[in-house]
C-alpha cells in the first residue's frame, strides 16, 4: 500500500513539474510576442501558484480527513492510542510478577 501511494505522490509530483515548466514557457511566449509585460507575467504567475498551493493545500485537508474517517470506520487505533495501551500492558505485567513474587515467599 505504501508503494502506491509513493507512485502516486511521485506521479502527481511529475505532472505539477512538466505543468509548472509548460506555464513559464507560455508565459514566455506572451511576453515575446508583446501580449503581456514581464511585470503581468510574473503577477499572473504569482497569482496562479497561489491558487495552486491553497488547492493542495485543500487537498491535503481532506485527504487526512477522509484518512482518518476511514481508519475510524475501520476501528483502528492511533499510534498514541497504542502506545498508552502498550504502557498500560507494561505496567499492568510489572503488577502481576509482583504479586506473583509475593505469593512465592508466602
Amino acid at each position: 500500500m505504501s508503494d502506491l501511494l509513493k507512485k502516486g505522490f511521485l506521479l502527481g509530483l511529475g505532472a505539477a513539474v512538466t505543468s509548472k515548466e509548460k506555464v513559464e514557457k507560455y508565459f514566455q511566449e506572451l511576453v515575446s510576442k508583446g501580449k503581456l509585460t514581464p511585470k503581468e507575467a510574473d503577477d499572473l504567475y504569482d497569482s496562479l501558484l497561489k491558487k495552486g498551493e491553497e488547492t493542495g493545500d485543500r487537498w491535503n485537508r481532506r485527504s487526512k480527513e477522509r484518512i482518518h474517517n476511514l481508519l475510524t470506520d475501520l476501528e483502528m487505533v492511533s499510534k498514541s492510542e497504542h502506545k498508552e495501551l502498550q504502557d498500560r500492558v507494561e505496567i499492568l505485567e510489572k503488577k502481576l510478577n509482583d504479586l506473583s513474587e509475593k505469593q512465592e515467599e508466602k
